[in-house]
């Protein structure tokens, strides 16, 4: 159920990366032959930066892609990577917990005063939940990570290692 959701969060951030596209260039278009130039383009395409980063975290770290330091740790044993693992899992989760809490109160408070954008008036409380929805959707993702590497440590000794992303998780 979470792979299928990331898989769809990124499914929407590869649109969000059209529609930027697409916005951009009918801007360009518009300002460069016609003198009309777009407005609300530089806005939504922001707002969609937003849901492409954010939307496609968990996605990404379900491919394993990414940012790791194998120089130090391709040196410990396979245990020590195990419980390492386990270690910068909880590490991971612990701080997207608190990221998420500020950035829904963050949310929250922007709907609670009716913060809109600078041009044109967008509601700003929809764009700033992509941000904490997205990086629940990676904490839940780490947890069942964690979950999945936690009883491979404390497993077989001869199991015991890093395990790549369950595609089932």
């Amino acid at each position: 159920m979470i792979g299928r959701a990331a898989g769809v969060a990124s499914l929407l951030a590869g649109f969000a990366t059209l529609a930027i596209v697409l916005l951009i260039s009918w801007d360009v278009i518009m300002r460069s032959f016609f003198d009309r130039p777009q407005l609300f383009v530089d806005e939504v395409a922001s707002f969609l930066e937003v849901l492409v980063i954010f939307g496609g975290a968990a996605s990404t770290f379900r491919a394993g892609g990414h940012v790791r330091v194998d120089l130090i740790t391709g040196l410990l044993p396979r245990s020590a990577r195990a419980s390492l693992r386990v270690v910068t899992l909880t590490l991971a989760v612990a701080f997207l917990t608190v990221v998420i809490w500020v950035t829904t109160q963050s949310a929250l408070t922007a709907f609670r005063y009716g913060r809109v954008s600078a041009v044109m008036l967008y509601p700003l409380w929809a764009p700033m939940l992509v941000i904490p929805a997205g990086l629940a959707l990676m904490a839940f993702t780490m947890l069942a990570a964690l979950v999945w590497q936690v009883r491979t440590a404390l497993g077989p000794r001869a199991a015991r290692d890093e395990v790549a992303q369950q595609s089932d998780a």
